[in-house]
């Protein structure tokens, strides 16, 4: 009796109905599913991750350069050290993002007298150990404004410039990569500061 239910039993499972009950059954249906999801899942949570961390880094420099920007126009008179105390400043702004490691600050003082064109009076760089040059243009040459930016006869504008280099993690031909600049400009509000003490 137990050798004919055996045999019945075996009789059962041929191959086509062992590839037939395999078809209908849907236990491992859903791990299957996330299998083939899992990579997908991943690549787009680490492309929003890289995507989050690009707008934060541009928010980040654009406050840090309107800070910088800010607080010197709001001094009667400064000096270098008190400038390069502001770098400190800008560091902590841009916190997590390492300034001193991957950023650089310049800060120049624009002016113009009478009909001559404007001058940049000063600059002082800082804040981190990126080589960068003010796209500005250097002391006592005529910077390169924006071309709705006008300094008016016996003006005094300062600019401050903040770069950062940037590596996206994988989304490296989406986003780019390299040396990330942003600028803000204010008018001096106490006084001309055309002269770094």
């Amino acid at each position: 009796m137990i050798a004919r239910a055996f045999q019945f039993g075996l009789s059962r499972l041929s191959p086509w109905r062992l590839l037939a009950g395999f078809v209908r059954d849907r236990r491992g249906a859903s791990l299957v599913e996330l299998a083939l999801a899992a990579p997908i899942l991943m690549l787009m949570l680490a492309g929003t991750y890289d995507m989050a961390q690009y707008v934060l880094l541009h928010q980040k420099l654009n406050r840090a350069a309107s800070s910088m920007a800010d607080l010197v126009s709001q001094s009667p008179g400064i000096t270098a050290a008190e400038v390069d105390q502001l770098f400190f400043a800008a560091q902590r702004l841009l916190e997590p993002y390492d300034l001193q490691g991957n950023g650089h600050v310049i800060v120049s003082s624009i002016s113009r007298t009478g009909t001559s064109d404007p001058l940049i009076d000063w600059q002082r760089q800082g804040g981190g150990t990126l080589t960068a040059s003010s796209e500005l243009g250097s002391a006592a040459t005529v910077p390169s404004l924006p071309t709705n930016l006008t300094v008016r006869d016996g003006e005094n504008l300062i600019a401050a410039e903040v770069f950062f280099t940037h590596q996206p993690l994988l989304l490296q031909k989406f986003l780019p990569d390299g040396i990330i600049r942003h600028e803000a400009y204010r008018r001096a509000r106490l006084g001309n500061i055309s002269t770094l003490n």
